[in-house]
């Protein structure tokens, strides 16, 4: 029977449900397409707008204002206003800008060879299959 049908023979609380259940399938879809277009929308709005004013060049310093990383427990964290340097060869010690010294740079030089040479390439082949997959999964997910 049409909700019309319903009305005519005076079954008035019949079509009130025939029409709330109508309403609510159509509320659904469209909250299925709102939901779609604002996580897509805002995840493209996010990426903007972290990469246009999420560095923050003041003098010899550089503020980074977001940075995803994981801590120890391998939990994702986000690290707020961190501050690096702007010229090469200082670091930032104590809020002030000191050189890097010869020793120093010859020291982490040699480490970092000898950490190309053993781990360096594995972790980065896996972190490329990761971040590979990650983007596969949100391809599939239509995020991106």
């Amino acid at each position: 029977m049409t909700i019309l049908d319903l009305i005519f023979q005076n079954k008035l609380s019949e079509a009130k449900e025939h029409i709330y259940e109508k309403l609510n399938i159509i509320l659904e879809r469209k909250r299925e397409q709102y939901k779609k277009y604002v996580s897509e929308s805002f995840i493209h709005e996010e990426t903007e707008e972290l990469n246009e004013a999420n560095l923050v060049k003041m003098g010899r310093v550089t503020k980074i204002r977001r940075r995803i990383r994981r801590n120890k427990q391998g939990r994702i964290v986000v690290q707020r206003n961190r501050k690096r340097s702007a010229v090469k060869g200082f670091r930032i010690s104590g809020n002030k800008l000191k050189r890097i010294t010869a020793v120093q740079r010859i020291n982490k030089a040699r480490k970092l060879k000898r950490y190309w040479k053993s781990k360096g390439r594995a972790t980065l082949q896996r972190r490329k299959l990761k971040q590979k997959m990650s983007i596969r999964r949100r391809k599939s997910m239509g995020i991106r």
